[in-house]
């Protein structure tokens, strides 16, 4: 037989991909998966396709897009078939379909639309927070997708630092992701492997899980971040608290040192005092506010961090060991949530060359005993 007559009323590879909307690498793809036969193979890369290819390729498009099945799942129904409407409504609930509108956007033109750089939006794909597909400059962003980095655009705009948003929801994702495969597992060895088990009991059974479970999330969500918001607030008062009683020992360890003049200083840089007038609007900025302005106290302790961090104090000698003293104890006495440990460390080993220049090295081990001490009991 003629191959003109072997190939009639069929269509080649390039035909079939552009009567379905799909690329011929697509078509290619569902040939090798076995979700599409050819119906005449010609060579080792010549095939051809019923016409009937076009709807079933459709059909798994419109299952990948509006259902969201795997294309395991695609695969069996299409053998089987046939699909009762309670088993479709089965899958849904398993697979969580309905849940997205739309359609997947490139890369660039959902950040755009998120308000995000493309940088940014790299970063989210990389970070496993939104699902694409392809490459390059046909990746595109699944739905779902575009809505996390709307949420991310969102924080932007209320001034959350994009990368502050990268690691809360990579946070969030990984602990999510946990609980969400623990869950599953129980939920299957809990409720759906009864005998009274049946398509409909178990698509509404898992409906109601996953209705209470986003509830219970949000509420116990809500709850903790009120705890450790609290917690946090009580970290700020703590610290206040902390400084304040770490200004006599510092006064201490200085006129035992023998700096009578620095230990003066010392007793006068209060919150209230004159003395050092830089470097102790610094040290009690933000105690300040702390029970005023929770903003400003937020502010004033970060602007603390960023001055005692960088600041070498210099000067006359007196005025140096204070500043110096005032230095460490901030940064040693922080709370954690300002990451201070090592700035710390830093400040620490220059502070001890400090001392040996003005031959009093053991005034360092004195002072970080005493400063341990007042950070271990307030």
């Amino acid at each position: 037989m003629a191959k003109k007559e072997q190939t009639a009323g069929l269509m080649k590879v390039g035909e079939l991909a552009k009567a379905a909307g799909v690329s011929v690498s697509t078509v290619k793809f569902y040939a090798k998966e076995g979700l599409i036969r050819a119906a005449l193979k010609t060579g080792r890369n010549m095939a051809y396709y019923d016409p009937g290819c076009v709807e079933t390729i459709q059909r798994i498009r419109k299952l990948q897009r509006e259902r969201f099945y795997p294309l395991s799942v695609i695969k069996g129904l299409l053998e089987n078939g046939g699909v009762e409407a309670a088993e479709f409504d089965l899958l849904d609930a398993i697979h969580k379909s309905g849940g997205e509108t739309g359609a997947p956007l490139p890369l660039g033109d959902a950040a755009h639309a998120a308000g995000l750089s493309h940088a940014q939006a790299v970063a989210l794909a990389e970070a496993g927070l939104i699902d694409t597909e392809g490459a390059g400059r046909r990746q595109t962003v699944s739905p779902s997708g575009q809505a996390v980095m709307a949420l991310v655009g969102r924080r932007l705009e209320a001034g959350i630092p994009f990368e502050q948003s990268l690691r809360a929801f990579a946070i969030y994702q990984e602990a999510l992701e946990r609980a969400a495969a623990a869950d599953v597992d129980s939920f299957v060895a809990g409720a759906l492997m009864a005998r009274t088990f049946t398509a409909e009991t178990g698509a509404r059974m898992i409906r109601v899980s996953d209705e209470t479970l986003d509830a219970f999330i949000d509420i116990r969500r809500r709850e903790m971040n009120r705890t450790y918001g609290s917690h946090r607030l009580e970290d700020l008062d703590r610290f206040a608290r902390r400084l304040t009683a770490a200004l006599p020992a510092m006064e201490a360890a200085l006129r035992e040192a023998g700096f009578p003049e620095a230990a003066a200083l010392c007793a006068d840089a209060g919150e209230q005092g004159a003395a050092l007038p830089r470097v102790t609007d610094r040290f009690w900025g933000f105690a300040r506010w702390a029970k005023g302005d929770i903003a400003r106290a937020i502010a004033e302790a970060l602007g603390g961090r960023q001055y005692f961090t960088e600041t070498r104090p210099a000067g006359e000698k007196a005025e140096t060991l204070v500043a110096w003293c005032m230095r460490v104890a901030w940064l040693t006495l922080a709370p954690e949530v300002l990451d201070c440990a090592g700035a710390a460390a830093a400040a620490w080993e220059e502070f001890r060359a400090v001392l040996s220049r003005l031959g009093a090295p053991a005034l360092a081990d004195r002072l970080h005993k005493d400063l341990d001490g007042i950070g271990g009991t307030i």
